[in-house]
């Protein structure tokens, strides 16, 4: 029974991340997205934040503050993927630029691809090593399902495949936090008394605040480059610590991360709101 469980957890971890992905292809135009982009300054500042800046911080928390190993991997994996779907929704609530803020996510998620198979192995112990081998479960789960939605985006059924996508990956994503939960009860208790939370939300915190110095002067962008800073993508960590890791505990601090990290990140979606910063 356990071990059907746990399948049925790996199942739901894949379900997730590949109709999440579809979802956001279909919900915009490959044309709406480029456009931004086509700016260099800020693309480079993005990946620079995002790429840099971010797996320095977690690299520098990790060595000054007692995380339990699972708990510092799972730190390390969220600060390179970057370009969570949640992205827009949070655009939405500080009333920021949408159309920037799905070409943000967009770039984002590009590169950790690129990324993770290539600079994590660095400084994340037990990763593997081979970067066709990391980049290829990326490439299959997230960046080939995204091709696709796009595609599909100008047919005609797509409002209703988008529908049912957006309801696989919610009910996905419920399905796969319950059983993790259920299955890994002790693993989560020992991540909620830990150092673990708090680190991740003080990283959260200094993200947003890197990202808010440099997000350029329209207010509007830099509410949403400063929120992408601080958004970490669970769909990336979760494909990249289910094919090197085989440690409940780490997918169980990402999941928790990810929870706290979104409420954190709506609570300063609303503040930006309030204060027009955006």
């Amino acid at each position: 029974m356990i071990e059907t469980l746990h399948r049925l957890a790996d199942f739901s971890v894949l379900a997730f991340v590949i109709s999440s992905m579809l979802a956001m292809g279909m919900s915009q135009r490959l044309g709406d997205v480029i456009a931004p982009l086509k700016e260099p300054k800020p693309v480079l500042l993005a990946l620079v934040v995002n790429f840099v800046l971010s797996p320095l911080l977690a690299v520098a928390l990790c060595r000054f503050i007692p995380l339990q190993p699972a708990h510092a991997t799972g730190l390390l994996l969220l600060s390179g993927a970057a370009g969570a779907p949640f992205l827009p929704k949070l655009a939405e609530v500080t009333r920021g630029n949408l159309a920037y803020s799905v070409a943000l996510m967009v770039l984002l998620m590009v590169g950790s691809i690129v990324f993770i198979p290539l600079a994590l192995p660095l400084i994340v112990p037990g990763l593997d090593a081979d970067p066709w081998r990391m980049a290829k479960p990326l490439l299959l789960l997230m960046l080939l399902p995204l091709a696709i939605g796009f595609a599909l985006s100008r047919s005609a059924w797509a409002p209703r495949l988008l529908s049912f996508a957006r309801l696989v990956s919610n009910l996905a994503f419920v399905l796969l936090v319950v059983l993790l939960v259920g299955l890994n009860l002790k693993t989560m208790a020992g991540t909620l008394g830990s150092f673990a939370i708090g680190t991740f939300a003080l990283y959260v915190l200094v993200m947003v605040g890197v990202g808010h110095l440099l997000g350029g002067a329209d207010a509007s962008k830099r509410a949403v480059f400063a929120l992408g800073a601080g958004n970490r993508n669970i769909a990336a960590a979760l494909v990249v610590a289910g094919a090197s890791f085989d440690d409940p505990a780490i997918t169980v601090m990402l999941l928790v991360a990810s929870v706290v990290g979104l409420v954190l990140l709506l609570v300063l979606a609303k503040a930006m709101r309030a204060k027009g910063t955006a």
